[in-house]
């Protein structure tokens, strides 16, 4: 005797996700938003700054390059008004994130001082760090709210 088994065999195949996998996948892709985004906000701010830095040292070369060559400084190579260096330095700032300046007078490591400001167009007043500043010295600081900042040079 050969038994049948008499019972309907589902083959109904799930297609799609459940309501509740779906809801994991949403709460996962928010949790990682949500750390994710600021960390990458936080990046962009530091990458502008760093570039910011690195063009205030090459004007300070420039500087430096003109007082040997012609016994004087050339503060005319920044524009105060526009915040754009000279072309012929090769500076990469972008004028909406940081307007530098060059601040001449005083005596010893004050005779000037380069300013980097942030502008509020593309939001890089939100940066930690505020105004940057370098002596003729080559010390570098940083104020926010007029409060010195720490570590922002290193």
């Amino acid at each position: 005797m050969i038994r049948t088994n008499r019972c309907k065999k589902r083959v109904d195949k799930q297609k799609g996700m459940t309501l509740i996998e779906l809801l994991i996948a949403v709460a996962i892709i928010g949790v990682l938003s949500a750390i994710a985004y600021p960390s990458y906000q936080d990046h962009v701010l530091k990458s502008h700054r760093a570039s910011a830095m690195t063009d205030m040292m090459k004007i300070q070369l420039a500087l430096e390059q003109h007082r040997t060559q012609n016994g004087s400084y050339d503060y005319t190579i920044v524009d105060n008004t526009t915040g754009e260096c000279d072309s012929n330095l090769g500076c990469q700032n972008d004028t909406d994130r940081y307007k530098l300046s060059i601040v001449s007078g005083g005596s010893g490591i004050n005779l000037y001082t380069i300013k980097a400001t942030p502008q509020s167009t593309v939001g890089q007043t939100n940066d930690k760090c505020g105004t940057l500043a370098m002596n003729a010295a080559s010390v570098g600081s940083a104020k926010k709210d007029n409060v010195e900042v720490d570590g922002c040079w290193n």
